[in-house]
């Protein structure tokens, strides 16, 4: 038995980070009227980036640790990572909230006979709001559960492999526990869940099978107006996928994901208009393509087609109570990532991605039960529990939307013999609406042209132990923004880590 990793028994130094923000605009665009009060998704968006950020930190050290144990019968590695991080955002009556958080992440992982796989980590994230603007109410906690991942992988192909150092023309791979599970382009379903994921393959058809529930941490419901939707939200899924390679440049897929609402039947919430249920039950069949043309481009498809049942809305314009009926589902939507790898020192690249989700002109609301679907009607608007990168100030749904992202990013030669230390990059959106009488992610006005955005990021590993990341998005709002919100809308974060 070998170990890697080493714990220092004094002195660890929690380095702390201090970004000053200066300059904000007081001004932002708001959100859809049920998302009153509510930072749309930029909340969301940070707990996502925090999360990345994290488990950047742990796969760099388990990359460097197992390195160091290749061959031995068992092989262990821990460690743990000190994170603090400072962000602003606007939210959506146009004030700026400050938000600092501190994290601290222990991991273990080990691997016995190459084929067996145990991974635990244990995550302790603590947000406080210093000026007392939190969005619920709530101006410091400690974020739960703390047992943030932790997994079983069997993979019989590395287990012979490591046996008898031949390579198996198939392969059976099942992973059970607590995991963040990403969904083909992750449209359908990006978050964390309990789930058992059966993978298997023989030479060029792949087969993936999954069965698990929604986990509470860092999962954001897409219902908002449902209590709750941030922190207790219980759907359970089963879905499948089909790959065969054609080639290297084409290798389709079919796909079926199906998601089951079993939050509590008595949940209800008292409106104006009296009781309102919540029930919404869907299903997402997905065809695309990934591949690669040349050694340099690479690609991912996806087109989705959803259906199933919702709950309608509890009232209709101009404000008249009615009954809640069980409506259809039938949305659709699709993304498109490319990314082209320069072959040169800084190890530069630039991406495109192309999204767009159906909406609904019944609608008040994009995901809401709220003011969401009108009563015996079918529902056109796309939601779901996935997430694709939509920027970082505005962060639209993608539902009634057609997204354009531009992106780029190249490494500083500080270092020689560390390239890739220090890495900047960029990216821009373009935002319109699919359908002009459906509501979008804000307040639109009387055009399809919601408007543009710009991102910036920088990423440097000081050295191995230390690394410092800064992110900043501005929204510059279009014609279908109308006064008061059509202002500059503003996000800005900047954190340090330390992993060792």
């Amino acid at each position: 038995m070998s170990r890697s990793g080493s714990l220092p028994c004094l002195g660890i130094i929690l380095l702390l980070n201090a970004l000053v923000m200066l300059g904000f605009s007081s001004n932002a665009m708001t959100q859809v009227p049920s998302r009153a009060g509510v930072p749309g998704n930029s909340l969301e968006v940070l707990t996502r980036l925090e999360d990345a950020l994290s488990r950047q930190d742990i796969e760099m050290r388990l990359r460097t640790s197992r390195g160091q144990t290749t061959g031995e019968r068992l092989t262990l590695d821990y460690g743990a990572s000190l994170r603090f991080g400072i962000a602003g955002i606007d939210d959506a009556f146009g004030d700026t909230r400050t938000l600092l958080q501190y994290e601290a992440n222990v991991y273990v992982a080990a691997n016995l006979d190459g084929g067996n796989t145990f991974f635990g980590n244990l995550r302790f994230l603590y947000n406080d709001y210093p000026q007392g603007d939190s969005f619920d109410g709530d101006d410091s906690k400690m974020l739960y559960p703390i047992g943030n991942r932790y997994w079983y992988e069997f993979d019989m192909r590395a287990m012979h492999l490591a046996d008898t150092g031949e390579r198996l023309p198939f392969n059976i791979n099942a992973r059970v526990g607590r995991m963040f599970l990403n969904w083909n382009t992750g449209a359908v379903f990006s978050n964390d869940a309990y789930a058992f994921r059966l993978m298997a393959d023989w030479e060029k058809l792949e087969f993936v099978g999954l069965i698990g529930r929604t986990a509470r941490s860092g999962l954001y419901d897409f219902d908002i107006s449902r209590p709750n939707y941030d922190g207790d939200t219980d759907r359970h899924l089963f879905a499948f996928r089909l790959d065969y390679e054609i080639a290297t440049e084409f290798k389709p897929f079919v796909s079926y994901f199906i998601q089951r609402d079993h939050n509590p039947d008595t949940e209800s919430l008292d409106s104006i208009f009296g009781p309102m249920n919540f029930d919404y039950n869907s299903q997402y069949f997905s065809f695309g393509a990934t591949g690669s043309v040349g050694p340099q481009l690479t690609y991912s498809l996806e087109i989705i087609n959803e259906r199933g049942t919702t709950l309608s809305s509890p009232f209709v314009q101009p404000a008249i109570s009615v009954d809640q009926t069980l409506d259809s589902i039938d949305a659709w939507a699709g993304v498109l990532n490319v990314i082209y790898a320069l072959r040169d020192s800084n190890l530069t690249n630039f991406s495109f991605t192309g999204a767009f989700g159906t909406g609904d002109s019944d609608r008040l609301s994009t995901s809401g039960t709220y003011g969401g679907n009108r009563t015996g009607t079918t529902d056109r608007s796309f939601n779901s529990l996935g997430y694709i990168y939509t920027g970082l100030a505005y962060a639209p749904d993608l539902s009634n939307l057609a997204m354009f992202r531009l992106g780029t990013s190249t490494a500083l030669p500080i270092d020689s013999k560390r390239p890739d230390a220090l890495r900047i990059g960029g990216d821009f959106f373009f935002y319109n609406k699919m359908d002009l009488a459906s509501p979008t992610s804000g307040i639109s006005g009387d055009s399809h042209w919601i408007g543009f955005e710009m991102d910036l990021r920088l990423d440097w590993r000081i050295t191995s132990d230390i690394s410092a990341n800064v992110r900043y998005g501005i929204f510059f709002p279009g014609n279908g923004i109308d006064e008061p919100f059509d202002k500059e809308r503003h996000f800005i974060y900047g954190g340090v880590s330390y992993a060792f």
